[in-house]
Order: C-alpha cells, then sequence, then structure tokens
C-alpha cells in the first residue's frame, strides 16, 4: 500500500494553448441574517477575489485545508452557486448568461464528484447513468449510435461494455467512479472539473484513477480543475497549482515551483504535513 501511492509526473502541455477557462476576481458571499425580519449582518466569504486562468490540456489543481473555499469556488465557476466577478469559458462570459443560454454551454464543462457512492443514481443502470447526459445534450443522436459511444467510453476507462445493464450497487469504488468519468467523458467535454475524485478510494486505486485520468487528458486534450486536499495526487497530475486559505489565493503557480519553492508559510506547512516520511524501524 506505501508503494501505491500515485506517482508519476502531469502531462506536458504547451504554454500557449488557448485558454479554456478564466476567472477574474470571482467572489461568493453568504449572507449572515440575524433577528426577526432576517436582516442581514454580514457576509461569509466563501471565495473573495479569485483571478486564475486554465489553458486547454493543462491541469489546474486547487489545495487548501477543508473550509478554504475550493468546492465552493467550482460550483461557482460552473455557475451552481451565484457569484460576482468575471466567469469567462471558451470566450464566452458566463455571467452574462440565463439558464437557457448556459444550457447549450454545459455539454463542454463537467464534473466529476468525490463520492462515487452518493453521485450515482441505485435505480439507475449503468448504460442509463452515462446516457442520461447524451439525451439532453445530443439528442439527435440515433440508439444505435448512442450505444456505440457508450461502449467505447467505457472501454476507455477501463470497464467492460458488457456492464451497462448492471447497477452501482455491483461495482467496488473504484468501478464506481470509472462509471461517474465515463458519464463526464462520453460528452466530450472541454473542461472536467475533478472533486476529491479519489480521496474515497482505496490507495492502490487511487494511484490507478490518477493513471487514467493522465491517459484520457492526453488523448482528447481536456482540460482539469483539480480539487484535493492530498498533496501527493496533485502533484502527480497537475501543472499549476492554486493555494487556498478562508476564500482567497494565497499562492500561486507552476507545480514545480509550489512543491519546490514555496513562499507562503501556510504552503510550506500544507507540503511538509503531506510529504514528511516517518521513519519505520522493523524489529
Amino acid at each position: 500500500l506505501l508503494l501505491a501511492e500515485p506517482k508519476g509526473n502531469p502531462n506536458i502541455a504547451s504554454r500557449n494553448s488557448p485558454v479554456v477557462l478564466e476567472s477574474k476576481d470571482l467572489k461568493i458571499w453568504f449572507p449572515i441574517r440575524r433577528g426577526i425580519f432576517r436582516l442581514t449582518k454580514g457576509y461569509i466569504k466563501a471565495v473573495d477575489g479569485v483571478s486564475f486562468q486554465l489553458r486547454q490540456a493543462h491541469t489546474l489543481g486547487i489545495v487548501g485545508e477543508s473550509g478554504s473555499g475550493k468546492t465552493t469556488l467550482a460550483l461557482g465557476l460552473l455557475r451552481l452557486e451565484k457569484s460576482r466577478g468575471k466567469i469567462i469559458f471558451l470566450g464566452e462570459k458566463l455571467q452574462s448568461k440565463n439558464w437557457k443560454q448556459l444550457r447549450s454551454i454545459r455539454k463542454n464543462m463537467q464534473i466529476v464528484f468525490q463520492d462515487p457512492y452518493g453521485s450515482l443514481s441505485p435505480r439507475m443502470s449503468v448504460r442509463q447513468i452515462i446516457e442520461e447526459g447524451m439525451k439532453i445534450h445530443l439528442p439527435d443522436i440515433k440508439f444505435e449510435e448512442r450505444s456505440q459511444l457508450i461502449d467505447a467510453t467505457l472501454m476507455e476507462v477501463g470497464l467492460d461494455s458488457q456492464i451497462q445493464n448492471r447497477y452501482p450497487h455491483e461495482f467496488s469504488g473504484g468501478q464506481r467512479q470509472r462509471i461517474a468519468i465515463a458519464r463526464a467523458l462520453v460528452l466530450k467535454p472541454r473542461l472536467i472539473v475533478l472533486d476529491e475524485p479519489t480521496s474515497a478510494l482505496d490507495m492502490s486505486v487511487q494511484s490507478q484513477i490518477v493513471d487514467l485520468l493522465r491517459e484520457l487528458q492526453k488523448k482528447h486534450k481536456i482540460s482539469y480543475l483539480f480539487i484535493s486536499h492530498d498533496l501527493k495526487v496533485v502533484k502527480a497530475l497537475a501543472d499549476q497549482v492554486i493555494v487556498m486559505k478562508e476564500g482567497k489565493i494565497i499562492e500561486q503557480g507552476t507545480a514545480e515551483k509550489i512543491f519546490l519553492e514555496p513562499v507562503e508559510n501556510y504552503t510550506k506547512a500544507l507540503i511538509k504535513a503531506a510529504f514528511e516520511i516517518e521513519t519505520i524501524e522493523t524489529i
């Protein structure tokens, strides 16, 4: 198990590749209401002035302790939380889009959640889970073509195409997360948000999922927004890193710079906690 931790290096992508996602001074504040009239007395600043760029085929790792605003930032970028500031996806300003206009854009921005047990409906078969997004975003595809695409996607994530009529409870955690990745991948998105996708998995399975994500990114030129508190996984997958604390970015840069030459004491503490090796003596 000790030897099974994620290894390897992030994919190498061009620094001049087009920008897929950009955030400018993004803020997500939740009002604190008190009293009989529920007047606003203050705000919880979950995300407070976050700016960054994510380019095609690159992985941006977002790290920080629990409650630092990582997941809230991701939900805001996907327009699943109300926010202020600018969100630019594939050259379009998302803040100016209404729900109907966003629907046509969502095909290109997908998410894989942390919990492979809770993110898949137990009442739906593997086929129904994967084709649900296709029926919404690709309604003109015929049944036969849809079946072929599902077969190919399952094989891409390392699963047998014959499992389509089975249900999530019949699979292990790693297999369920592969199904969740297939659900996102089948739409051929330009961006996939990965919200702690390996934290609920065994160490050996984590390594397999990281290898799979690198392989899929290299093949399809997908951009990843990778959220994690596990810096070993981030180091193996991300080429750019953002360090968040209390809703703010306190440090950002290339993964190499962040891991080898951190500036902030908070970043140094996170890295020390993640990579500190204990000496084990065999008696």
